[in-house]
């Protein structure tokens, strides 16, 4: 339980138990995300190569003629989806560590280690829900912005 929430309907057990059924569901949770984690940094790993080889190599289309996007606006796109690439790690390593730690728990029957893999979850959900947040205000600032926008060419046509 989180300091400083209070819920008078909650009482705190003094033991919590997991049932066999309970144990292979989040040995199976773990070994799931384990395996998404992997995926998702082998997957960060090769984008990264990919645009840094981009940014790189940017100044070798610099040298064609009639070219319509600068060397520097690609090196620009490289650099951010490398920020971008280095930012998505984050949750994906709060997604690694509820595996390891949720293998390690049911392995050694370790409450300690239970408590760290649920944490761990926890801020990955909050770090996507966060993101999620961030998403939607942006999407309607931009909906706002379109008819705003939309709204003022309508009014200079007249």
């Amino acid at each position: 339980m989180e300091v400083g929430i209070q819920n008078s309907s909650f009482h705190e057990p003094a033991d919590i138990k997991l049932s066999p059924a309970g144990l292979a569901f989040l040995a199976s949770a773990a070994k799931w995300a384990n395996f998404l984690a992997i995926v998702c940094f082998i997957f960060i790993g090769i984008s990264a190569i990919t645009m840094i080889s981009l940014i790189f190599g940017a100044s070798a289309l610099s040298l064609g003629q009639g070219e319509y996007v600068s060397a520097g606006t690609i090196s620009t796109f490289g650099v951010l989806y490398l920020l971008f690439l280095a930012f998505s790690c984050l949750p994906i390593y709060y997604l690694y560590n509820f595996g390891s730690k949720a293998r390690k728990a049911i392995e050694n029957r370790d409450s300690i280690q239970l408590e760290l893999c649920l944490d761990a979850l926890k801020k990955h959900y909050k770090f996507i829900g966060i993101i999620v947040i961030i998403t939607i205000a942006f999407n309607f600032l931009g909906l706002i912005l379109g008819i705003v926008m939309g709204i003022s060419d309508a009014i200079a046509a007249v």
